[in-house]
């Protein structure tokens, strides 16, 4: 062996030891909260109350890990502010370039709701740099996925199709099922905004399949809303809801209000397409409370609209006049974003460099 390549293995073996010695007792407990993190906000809170007892027998990594999942809780449960609060010191001392990367994309994720366009580019930016480096595998596809959703609301179509495409051939790399199923979604959602409606439907029934097989749960309920929502566009109401109040339940559960605004939009559509407003109403009525909980601006103005549009068809003219306004308002305010987002990205990628 090469005394280069000698070097290399022996750096590799004690970088190995280290990651060992830092994964304690608790790392992998750690880790399967992680990976029920979408099972609720409240078994989650009881787990991570549980996990607290035992802080002062966990390693560094262990510490920096748990207020990562902390963190995720955080932004989980709508507490976006908590959540950069216990990231930006966990970015600051971690050692963990894992810990850092997720960290990293939490804090883009909660600055993007925020509206601190600057900001969560140039994080998103550190993120996605970070990760051929990654030893998790699951981060990498994280964090791709969380780009390429910040890059879509910004419409910048081409590098969120560049990441997709990038996630989609290391999922096919790996034969690993769940990357498969995020990346299907990305490219999916992509195609649909873009109306290449064909392959969109293809790919989602795809996400649909790899996610259920892999249990992928939040991608499998997003997937199903995205496919369903091309039945709505095709006048395929009735058949479009019975697919759609199959997740319900379930989403509720999950308890992120993001997630239930989106599903709670899509039943309302099918309603108003039905001309059934009283049903319509109680559904947009849900979505527009979880939408305001959740501080989702986008989605709230979505609500709004199928609420206007509701009360202009039922003949209440005056609650039609006030969610009109409420709509145009929000409609102006996030073009607006999507304008500050595309100057942000520029501005982040002039700072990174």
């Amino acid at each position: 062996m090469k005394p280069k390549n000698m070097v290399c293995a022996f750096v590799l073996i004690i970088s190995t030891m280290v990651v060992n010695a830092e994964r304690g007792d608790y790392f992998d407990a750690l880790v399967t909260l992680e990976r029920n993190m979408l099972n609720g906000n409240s078994y989650v809170k009881k787990r991570l109350q549980e996990m607290s007892q035992h802080q002062k027998k966990f390693t560094r990594l262990e510490k920096d890990f748990y207020q990562l999942l902390q963190a995720h809780h955080d932004y989980l449960s709508s507490n976006l502010e908590a959540c950069k609060e216990r990231l930006k010191p966990l970015i600051k001392k971690t050692n963990s370039i894992d810990i850092k990367a997720k960290a990293n994309i939490l804090l883009a994720t909660a600055d993007h709701v925020l509206g601190n366009h600057v900001e969560s580019f140039i994080a998103l930016d550190k993120a996605v740099k970070a990760v051929p480096n990654l030893t998790r595998q699951r981060y990498k596809a994280s964090i791709l996925q969380t780009a390429v959703g910040i890059y879509q609301q910004a419409e910048l179509f081409e590098f969120a199709l560049e990441l997709a495409r990038n996630l989609q051939v290391e999922a096919t790399k790996l034969k690993h099922g769940e990357y498969l199923c995020i990346a299907n979604y990305e490219l999916g959602v992509i195609e649909q905004r873009t109306n290449q409606i064909k392959m969109a439907k293809q790919r989602l029934m795809l996400a649909v399949e790899h996610c259920k097989n892999n249990n992928s749960k939040i991608f499998e309920y997003v997937s199903t809303i995205a496919l369903n929502e091309i039945k709505t566009n095709s006048g395929e109401y009735e058949a479009s809801n019975q697919e759609l109040k199959k997740i319900l339940e379930p989403v509720n559960a999950i308890g992120w209000k993001n997630l239930m605004t989106q599903l709670n939009i899509a039943i309302a559509k099918n309603y108003v397409g039905m001309e059934d407003y009283h049903q319509a109403e109680k559904y947009a009525r849900v979505a527009y409370n979880r939408a305001t909980e959740g501080k989702d601006r986008r989605r709230l103005q979505i609500a709004t609209e199928v609420l206007a549009h509701i009360y202009s068809s039922n003949g209440n003219k005056e609650k039609a006049i006030e969610y009109y306004k409420k709509f145009a308002e929000l409609n102006s305010e996030n073009k607006i974003k999507v304008r500050e987002r595309k100057i942000a990205f520029d501005i982040a990628r002039r700072v990174s460099q």
